[in-house]
């Protein structure tokens, strides 16, 4: 193939099997935290009527919608309603009550399928006028937005994420059966090379 040994050829496959393998982990990375308002361990003065957080790729609504609670320094919850999603924002009502410190706690089904949770905390230096709950209420119901997708691990662009391992898998095996095919090719020609030159001897 254009003047290249089959040691050279092999040396490609290995190469791009190499960049490969470092792609199919980008491609199923869960999703994280990039921004929220209020921000993480800040502060602010009026209470805000809702909790946003914002992820680097799309948050699913399949097989479960997000679940947000935001629970204030009395132990109270102060989320007034189900979390929304738009692509890779996260949206939460909230009626907050008592200066101090919130904690906003999260689970979502990221880009690639897998459920993500983890927390945040700010704190109110004023003073809100709701009264919170005991216990947060659980939204078992289909959240709205454009997050719903696909809930087999729909990327940002809407490629499907077992979309891109197969292709990448069938890539592996072809450039790995290429290589094989070589090498053996090579080794015959070098074998009958071999014997053709036991036989001048003779």
């Amino acid at each position: 193939m254009n003047g290249m040994t089959p040691r050279r050829l092999i040396l490609v496959a290995v190469a791009f099997l190499v960049a490969v393998c470092g792609v199919i982990p980008a491609a199923q990375a869960h999703d994280y935290l990039v921004g929220s308002s209020p921000k993480a361990s800040g502060s602010v003065a009026a209470a805000p009527k809702t909790v946003t957080l914002t992820f680097d790729d799309i948050v699913l609504t399949r097989p479960a919608r997000p679940q947000v609670t935001v629970q204030g320094p009395d132990g109270r919850y102060y989320e007034t309603g189900c979390a929304t999603v738009t692509d890779r924002v996260v949206t939460t009502p909230v009626a907050l009550g008592p200066a101090g410190k919130y904690t906003v706690t999260w689970r979502i089904v990221s880009a690639d399928g897998h459920p993500v949770s983890d927390n945040i905390s700010f704190d109110l230096t004023g003073k809100g006028g709701g009264s919170g709950i005991a216990s947060p209420k659980p939204c078992t119901t289909q959240a709205s937005g454009g997050g719903s997708r696909s809930g087999s691990g729909s990327r940002s662009d809407g490629v499907p994420g077992g979309a891109i391992v197969a292709v990448v898998v069938i890539a592996i095996v072809g450039v790995g059966g290429s290589a094989v095919i070589l090498l053996t090719r090579s080794r015959d020609r070098q074998a009958d090379g071999v014997d053709d030159f036991d036989d001048d001897e003779e």
